[in-house]
């Protein structure tokens, strides 16, 4: 007689967010060779763990989730920051509570006291972050059906050389390298640290080969369109010649599971 027949099956395992997140992570980063990482996560999978996510922010990041008007967004935010952090606590082999992770007057992520570079970008919910051992870096990600609004400031994303370049192309065609461009620019102001305090009209974006991270300094980053799939547009500013690598996490099958029966 089969002595299984009749079993429950076999209750699904309840991690912490830390357990569940080292989990995520498959063999990385120990298994790598990049000197850039960008890791990808939709935030609606990590939600469950929203109190301890809450518990590993500071205080001004705590401040910073409390501010979205939309309560939904606040919990995706909190659970962004959380995660930003575990990330940067899998790299440098240490807590997330002991991350050295500040924000510079601009709100830019830096790693206080460390070579590592760091960004940001969360939209419509997912979230992209990237670690650099080599030198600044930025991200940036937008949903591909914000190629319908790309039309109406087109001038406030493409110099006029861009523009011009564009000429001739279908609307479809002008959108969509109009988002390519935006999601570039984006990735480079946020590895120079000035964010939106240039504006991305006065400077031409092309994907690979070297370009100044600001106006002036020898400072070269160069971007890299990312291949994430057909649904979203996303481009990284990295050191020239650095390898990136770009992996998207989930939390371990049994404990999504559990985290979607019980939400």
């Amino acid at each position: 007689m089969d002595g299984s027949r009749g079993r429950s099956p076999p209750a699904p395992r309840v991690m912490d967010l830390r357990t569940a997140f080292r989990s995520s992570l498959p063999g990385w980063p120990g298994d790598s060779r990049a000197q850039v990482r960008v890791v990808l996560l939709a935030t609606c999978d990590w939600l469950p763990w929203l109190a301890e996510a809450s518990v590993l922010l500071d205080d001004a990041d705590r401040a910073r989730a409390r501010r979205r008007r939309d309560a939904r967004d606040r919990d995706e935010l909190t659970v962004s920051y959380a995660l930003h952090r575990l990330l940067v606590a899998a790299r440098m082999d240490i807590d997330a509570a002991a991350v050295p992770l500040v924000r510079d007057a601009l709100g830019c992520p830096r790693l206080r006291g460390t070579p590592l570079s760091t960004s940001l970008s969360h939209s419509a919910g997912t979230l992209a972050l990237a670690l650099a051992e080599a030198g600044p870096v930025g991200v940036d990600i937008e949903p591909a059906d914000r190629v319908g609004v790309m039309s109406e400031i087109a001038r406030h994303v493409a110099h006029p050389a861009e523009m011009a370049a564009l000429a001739g192309a279908s609307s479809d065609g002008i959108n969509r390298r109009l988002l390519e461009i935006w999601v570039r620019k984006e990735a480079l102001l946020k590895a120079a640290g000035v964010g939106m305090a240039r504006e991305m009209s006065t400077f031409a974006a092309p994907a690979g080969r070297p370009l100044p991270l600001a106006p002036v300094g020898a400072e070269k980053t160069w971007l890299q369109m990312l291949d994430i799939g057909d649904d979203w547009v996303g481009a990284v500013a990295a050191p020239p010649g650095a390898p990136v690598e770009c992996i998207r996490l989930r939390p371990p099958a049994e404990v999504s599971v559990f985290a979607r029966a019980v939400r």
